[in-house]
């Protein structure tokens, strides 16, 4: 899973930092509004009587339709809509949830090593694609066939404004949509908490083993659910398994041959960790600060490589780190590596890596003796570092202990320095594969905010169709609203297309490529010389149009990157869910404003 740990910023710095952007959307949709509506006018009326008729609006809607909107017509528009998507059957996408969720544990791989995960990202991502169609295909074909069947001027002879059927259109498909993703939300937590309940008991007989503190047992439990467990049972009667995504509490229940063992329910599958993520250095082989590690030949350059057995390093800087957080003294760090081999061997043996706790001021070489381990790929391992720490010393002078948050810790500032151990091999990481792991979230809540970010996605593309229908007949509408999302899905790679940072080129080179089956990394030979320039020039045209419609579209691979958050068990930040609201509510207002001028422009053509 690629993980943005930009997406933990502050609230307030990435509303200082896309505010403005916000602020230059207003004026640049209603200019292309206008633009849309002088047009139609124009063609019917000529460019002079076009313009007055133009201003005309610009004019009624400054001085009566905006200062004389009607919560309560809007609300009587809002109605009508939840009776509209009533009458045709919207409630059939409860049937169709609940029958997928009734099979689905037919078809998924319950013996997969995570179900949790596997759970959590089927109920998630059916969900969202069930719910964004239901919203496209409400709230595209409304207000087109209405006025298509003209039984939209049985409204618009009464005193309603645009605005008011704009706005109404996107509050009613929102309310029938809210009802919709809350019956949802419940079927899919039961299908979830239902799918991963289970038990074991003890299997054979428990092995003694003695220990200075008394008498402790060994066990295997019952294979259930494709896996079992081992445990051991301390002295006072209590232990627990081991984990495999989860465990379970285990305890000896009386004494002599009358002792039983019970295993609890299953602990640990549902989580919503909170990271705390650091920025991320890289050292070369000879120990010099460089801008990236290696890269060992993967296109998927999401993750850099550092190689073992020579100084090279990845170095994270965490900040605000203070001692009041960390009640027992101890700091969690989470690693998600990955490992790269440069010979063939025994790939199961595990790769040995170091970590070091270094002081932020390098003037200092205050740097903690080696913490080892060995790495296991695909899954978090956890590392903790005490309190008490010795100091690393090349002489051979004995080395003092240090405190962590008194020694290491500068201005809350705090260092992990990663380093692989074996020869020829190379760790793969990323700014987010390394992180503090803080007490972690209620995961019902963090369940929940999935829903949340579900539903305004679903919010931001009835806008956009509504606004779409405002001025297209219903199918062309349905197109520009698919096309819409996919460009905002898109939006980040567009933009990096716009910049000349993507392999592969430009629209036009592209499909060179693919009629031709070159490859990305090749450069493409033609006869002639000037064809390839040619190319080049057409590609950033069209990709610096593309750019500027999709800075003008919302982001919605980030908030479908949510649900693998809460199925990889990763907390929602609520400063992030607080940005996805902010974004949705400025789009909707956007969307609204411009809606209002194509139906009055629609309204004027017509």
């Amino acid at each position: 899973m690629e993980i943005n740990p930009n997406d933990f910023v502050s609230y307030y710095q990435w509303l200082d930092d896309n505010l403005l952007g916000f602020v230059i959307l207003i004026p640049v949709g209603l200019l292309l509004a206008l633009a849309v509506g002088y047009i139609g006018a124009a063609t019917r009326y000529g460019p002079i009587e076009g313009a007055v008729a133009l201003a005309k609006i610009v004019f009624g809607a400054a001085v009566h339709d905006w200062p004389s909107f009607s919560l309560r017509r809007t609300g009587a528009i809002a109605r009508l809509a939840i009776k509209e998507a009533i009458r045709r059957k919207v409630l059939v996408v409860f049937a169709v949830a609940a029958i997928l969720f009734l099979f689905a544990g037919m078809f998924l791989d319950t013996a997969n090593s995570r179900p949790a995960r596997l759970y959590l990202s089927f109920v998630l991502t059916s969900t969202t694609y069930l719910v964004l169609f239901l919203a496209l295909f409400l709230s595209v074909f409304s207000l087109p066939t209405d006025i298509q069947r003209r039984t939209i001027y049985t409204v618009t002879t009464k005193p309603v404004r645009a605005g008011e059927i704009v706005v109404g259109r996107i509050a009613g498909f929102t309310a029938i949509g809210t009802a919709v993703l809350l019956g949802m939300g419940l079927i899919s937590y039961q299908f979830v908490v239902r799918g991963l309940r289970h038990s074991h008991e003890l299997s054979g007989a428990l092995e003694q083993v003695p220990t200075p503190q008394g008498m402790s047992y060994k066990g295997e439990t019952t294979f259930n659910r494709h896996h079992r467990h081992r445990f051991t049972i301390g002295p006072d009667g209590t232990g627990k398994t081991d984990a495999i995504e989860h465990w379970h509490d285990v305890r000896r229940v009386g004494e002599g041959p009358d002792a039983r063992i019970e295993v609890g329910p299953a602990v640990g599958a549902l989580v919503a960790r909170v990271p705390k993520y650091g920025t991320l250095q890289f050292f070369d082989k000879e120990g010099k600060p460089t801008k990236k590690g290696i890269n060992v030949g993967y296109t998927w350059d999401y993750r850099s490589y550092i190689e073992g057995g020579t100084k090279a390093a990845a170095v994270w800087t965490f900040d605000d780190v203070r001692a009041e957080d960390y009640g027992d003294g101890q700091v969690t760090v989470a690693l998600n590596l990955s490992v790269y081999r440069s010979y063939k061997g025994d790939i199961e043996t595990a790769v040995r890596g170091v970590l070091y706790v270094v002081h932020p001021d390098p003037t200092k070489g205050i740097v903690s003796e080696p913490i080892p381990f060995l790495s296991t790929e695909f899954e978090e391992q956890l590392i903790t570092i005490p309190r008490k720490l010795r100091r690393y010393r090349i002489s051979g002078r004995g080395s003092e202990e240090l405190d962590l948050f008194k020694d290491f810790v500068d201005k809350g500032r705090l260092q992990i320095k990663l380093q692989c151990d074996d020869l020829q091999q190379y760790f793969g990481v990323a700014q987010a594969d390394v992180y503090i792991r803080q007490p972690d979230a209620s995961f019902w809540w963090n369940f929940s905010k999935g829903f949340i970010v579900i539903w305004l996605q679903m919010v931001t593309l009835i806008s956009l169709a509504i606004l779409f229908s405002t001025f297209l007949k219903a199918p062309v509408a349905l197109l520009a609203t698919i096309g819409g999302f996919i460009l905002g899905y898109f939006k980040s790679h567009v933009e990096q297309m716009a910049l000349g940072n993507v392999y592969g080129g430009g629209p036009i080179e592209a499909l060179i490529r693919i009629i031709y089956q070159y490859n990305l990394m090749s450069d493409i030979e033609f006869r002639y010389r000037w064809i390839d320039p040619t190319i080049k020039e057409i590609d950033h045209f069209y990709s610096v149009i593309l750019d500027l419609i999709a800075r003008m579209l919302p982001t919605f691979q980030n908030m479908l990157h949510m649900t693998e958050y809460v199925a990889y068990g990763i907390n929602i930040p609520g400063a992030l869910l607080g940005r996805f609201a902010t974004a949705t509510l400025l789009y909707v207002i956007i969307f609204s404003l411009v809606g209002y001028f194509l139906l009055k422009s629609r309204e004027l053509a017509a």
